[in-house]
């Protein structure tokens, strides 16, 4: 176990004590109003994921399909499930963003290595014939958007063929709760039934998602890796300019230095007012690929389509063409 270069995440006076154990606090979670030492600190950690998991209607034994991105948060997800118990298996899909994918990659192929994990690498190349930068040049939708579309239909597709019924991906707290108030001020109701933590799985196809994170903070995260020894990529994504979601975090994260716990009460009495999503069944079924989708052709399809009608046209027919990735 590594020492903590960071003691806490507020100030805490040298002689607190553990609020679990009594011995010397090194941590402060100003959330909880509570100190902890470095193994009551890891202690929480995981209890926190285990009372995450009783919102989940999974059996014990369900092996599981980690999305991994290189980051803290997949990372931490990855090793707690491996902590409690669970099988596991790890996917990282490589979008070919020059030095940023690189280094997502290796810290995957490290971190796994080091634990012995299962895990797979996919290159996005190999799938559609093109990196998400070339994708990027042929669209005029928001990069953000389409490589979501990519990535969430590419995991279901990935999830089926090697028998996986759940795939795990490690939103956080803060993730979640920044969610929650986007949608809510832009009114977004279609997508606030699907704000519960566990995601039931559509037809035989489309597995269940679950967010063991949902319960930590990104920093108690970050502090967890660091007690683990986890070597993360914490760069960020070159194509991620022009996104909204980290102002709903600032707005919030201005509320809880106000009124620490402010970001939790938000987001799990939403949760505590909600229910288990019930099963989609208004879908069809793609009339390319023949996975679940609301349109006749999921958005995957649709975006290849896309992508190889404009490499087929002119340059002028280009510049006419319409941008659309239907919805699904």
């Amino acid at each position: 176990m590594k020492k903590l270069d960071v003691i806490s995440l507020g100030k805490i006076p040298s002689r607190s004590k553990c609020t679990r154990c009594k011995k010397r606090a090194l941590i402060h979670l100003p959330s909880h109003h509570a100190n902890f030492c470095e193994d009551c600190f890891l202690y929480y950690f995981q209890n926190a994921v285990r009372r995450a998991f009783k919102l989940f209607p999974l059996r014990k034994n369900i092996p599981l399909l980690v999305a991994v991105s290189g980051g803290k948060d997949s990372l931490a997800a990855w090793s707690i499930l491996d902590e409690l118990g669970y099988e596991t298996m790890g996917i990282h899909i490589n979008l070919g963003i020059d030095e940023f994918s690189a280094a997502s990659k290796a810290a995957v192929e490290k971190f796994a290595l080091s634990r012995n994990l299962s895990f797979e690498i996919v290159e996005l190349k190999n799938i559609l014939g093109i990196t998400l930068p070339e994708i990027r040049k042929k669209t005029k939708r928001m990069i953000c958007s389409v490589c979501g579309t990519i990535k969430r239909h590419l995991l279901n597709r990935l999830a089926f063929e090697r028998g996986f019924n759940v795939v795990v991906t490690g939103h956080n707290l803060d993730d979640e709760a920044s969610r929650l108030l986007g949608n809510i001020v832009r009114h977004k109701d279609q997508y606030l039934e699907k704000m519960y933590p566990y995601l039931p799985p559509i037809g035989d196809k489309i597995p269940a998602k679950i967010k063991p994170l949902f319960r930590v903070e990104a920093e108690e995260i970050r502090i967890y890796c660091q007690l683990k020894g986890i070597e993360y990529f914490s760069g960020a994504c070159p194509f991620a300019k022009g996104a909204t979601s980290h102002i709903f975090l600032e707005a919030l994260q201005l509320l809880e230095a106000k009124m620490p716990g402010t970001k939790r009460d938000f987001l799990f009495n939403y949760i505590k007012s909600s229910s288990v999503p019930e099963p989609e069944k208004n879908y069809k079924n793609c009339r390319i690929c023949d996975f679940p989708s609301y349109v006749d052709v999921c958005s995957l399809c649709s975006l290849k389509e896309r992508l190889v009608s404009t490499q087929n046209s002119t340059p002028g027919e280009r510049s006419n063409g319409k941008e659309m990735v239907s919805k699904s």
